[in-house]
C-alpha cells in the first residue's frame, strides 16, 4: 500500500544528526533547511518534550500512537518541506519515471542487470522506442507525400520568393517554382499542384487548387512601407527568427528611423564642415611655399634706416618697400634714384594668414630676391609673424581635415550599422510573418492521398 503523508509537527524538539559534510548538527524542526532530506541512519538522537531518546525507539512509539499507519521499516528519513517536517519513505526504484539533475533530464533509469521485458522500467523504455519509431515512420511518409507536391508561386519580390522557398523546404515541400504566367499545358499535368498566389495574379486563371495570400502579404508589407525597399533586401543567414509583434516591430522601426535620420543629418553637417576645412587647407597649402620664400627674403632684407642713409648709392633693378606710412615710403622712393622699379606695400593691411594670398603674385615674386626688400622693423616683425602663423595654420588645417575625415568615417560606419540593423529587422519581420502565415494555413498545403499517387 502507499505510504501516507505523516507530518511530525511538535512531536520532537530537536534533532541531532550528521549532515552531508560529516558535521554533527543539532536543530529544531523549524531550523532544518527547506528541502533537506535527513537519512534516518544519520540521526543520532531525537529530543522530545519528555527526554531524549534513540531514533528507532522514538519512531516505533510515534507510529504506534497513530495506530500503525505505516511500518517503521518503510521510513528512510525525515524531509523538511514548507509546512514542516515529514516522514520520508523513499521512492521505489521501478517507480522512477525520470530524473532531472540541474539542466539534465534522464528519461529512463534501468538497472544494468535487469534489462528484461519483465522489468517495468525496461518495458517502458522499449514501449517508448516503439512509439518513437511509429512517429518517425509516420513523419517519413508525410515527408514523402509533401515531396511529391508541386508548389507554383506567383510572387513579385525576389526576397519573398526566396524566403517562401526556404520556409516550404524546411517542412518538406521541395518542388517550388516561381511563375509569371500559367500555361495551359501546365494545367494538364498530372502532378499534384498547388498555386500560391502572392500578388494580384488573376485567380480565375488558376483552375487547380490555389492559396491566395495576396491580402495577407499586403498586411505583412504594410509596416515596411517607407522603411525599406524590398528590392534591396537580401537573405540573412539565420536559422530561427524570434517572434515579434507588429506593435513591437513598428515601435522598433520608428526609433530606428529616428536614429538613421539623426545620423544622416550628422553626416550632412560633417560633409559641409569638411568642404570648409578643405577650402581652408587648400588656401593655406598654396601660400605655404610663398610664406617660406618670404621669410627667406626677409632674412636678407635692408633695414629702413640703412636704406635711407645710402638711398642714392643703391643700384639694383628692383626694390620693394614695406612700411605702414605712405608718405615715408614716398620720400624713400624719391631718394632711390638708381632703382628703376620700385613697389610700395603696406604690410599691415594683411592681418590674417590667408591674406598673404594677395601678396602671392608673379609681380611680388619678382621682387623677393636678396637685398631687394627694404622694410621697417615693425613691418618685418609683422610679416615674419604672419608667415609663421600661415605655416602653423597650414599644419593645423591638415590635422583638422584628417580628423574630420575620420569623424565622417565613423559616422558612415555607424550609418552602415544602422542600415544593416534595418535590413535585418525587416528580414526578421518578413521571416516571422511568413512563417506564422505558413503555420496558420499549413493544412491547405495538404493534398488528399489519392491525388498523390
Amino acid at each position: 500500500r502507499s505510504f501516507p503523508r505523516i507530518r511530525l509537527g511538535n512531536d520532537f524538539r530537536t534533532l541531532e544528526y550528521t549532515d552531508n559534510s560529516g558535521t554533527l548538527v543539532r536543530q529544531s524542526p523549524s531550523e532544518v533547511p527547506l528541502n533537506t532530506l535527513i537519512p534516518f541512519k544519520n540521526i543520532q538522537k531525537i529530543e522530545t518534550r519528555k527526554a531524549g531518546t534513540a531514533p528507532e525507539k522514538w519512531l516505533n512509539n510515534f507510529l504506534l500512537e497513530r495506530d500503525s499507519v505505516a511500518h517503521p521499516d518503510q521510513v528512510v528519513g525525515i524531509l523538511r518541506e514548507t509546512k514542516g517536517c515529514y516522514l520520508f519513505p523513499g521512492i521505489p526504484f521501478n517507480s522512477i519515471l525520470s530524473l532531472k539533475i540541474d539542466k539534465t533530464k534522464i528519461e529512463h533509469v534501468i538497472r544494468l542487470d535487469e534489462c528484461s521485458i519483465k522489468n517495468p522500467p525496461f518495458k517502458r523504455f522499449i514501449e517508448n522506442m516503439e512509439q518513437e519509431h511509429r512517429l518517425w515512420l509516420s513523419a517519413d511518409k508525410e515527408r514523402a507525400k509533401r515531396a511529391s507536391v508541386h508548389i507554383h508561386c506567383s510572387g513579385k519580390y525576389p526576397i519573398i520568393n526566396t524566403l517562401m522557398q526556404k520556409l516550404l523546404k524546411e517542412i518538406g515541400y521541395n518542388n517550388f517554382k516561381l511563375i509569371s504566367e500559367i500555361k495551359n499545358e501546365e494545367l494538364k499535368q498530372k502532378n499534384p499542384d498547388i498555386y500560391l498566389k502572392l500578388n494580384n495574379f488573376p485567380a480565375n486563371k488558376i483552375r487547380q487548387k490555389h492559396i491566395d495570400w495576396s491580402k495577407d502579404l499586403n498586411q505583412i508589407l504594410e509596416p515596411l512601407n517607407h522603411f525599406i525597399f524590398l528590392s534591396d533586401l537580401k537573405m540573412e543567414n539565420i536559422s530561427a527568427a524570434l517572434p515579434i509583434h507588429k506593435i513591437e516591430f513598428e515601435e522598433f522601426r520608428d526609433n530606428l528611423l529616428k536614429e538613421i535620420k539623426y545620423a544622416e543629418t550628422k553626416n550632412q553637417q560633417a560633409q559641409s564642415d569638411q568642404m570648409l576645412h578643405t577650402q581652408e587647407r587648400n588656401i593655406l597649402k598654396k601660400i605655404t611655399p610663398f610664406s617660406r620664400k618670404l621669410l627667406e627674403a626677409l632674412s636678407a632684407s635692408r633695414t629702413w634706416e640703412s636704406a635711407v642713409e645710402i638711398a642714392s648709392k643703391i643700384k639694383q633693378p628692383r626694390a620693394i618697400l614695406f612700411c605702414e606710412n605712405e608718405n615715408v615710403a614716398a620720400e624713400l622712393n624719391l631718394s632711390l634714384t638708381e632703382v628703376p622699379r620700385k613697389l610700395w606695400i603696406n604690410p599691415f593691411k594683411f592681418q590674417q594668414a590667408e591674406d598673404l594670398t594677395q601678396l602671392n603674385s608673379k609681380i611680388t615674386h619678382s621682387y623677393l630676391k636678396p637685398g631687394t626688400i627694404i622694410i621697417s622693423a615693425s613691418a618685418r616683425t609683422h610679416l615674419e609673424n604672419l608667415c609663421r602663423k600661415a605655416l602653423l595654420e597650414s599644419k593645423q588645417a591638415e590635422t583638422v581635415l584628417h580628423e574630420q575625415k575620420l569623424h565622417i568615417k565613423k559616422i558612415k560606419a555607424n550609418l552602415e550599422l544602422l542600415q544593416n540593423k534595418k535590413n535585418k529587422s525587416a528580414f526578421r519581420w518578413l521571416h516571422v510573418s511568413l512563417k506564422q502565415l505558413l503555420y496558420r494555413d499549413r493544412h491547405l498545403f495538404q493534398i488528399p492521398q489519392g491525388k498523390t499517387e
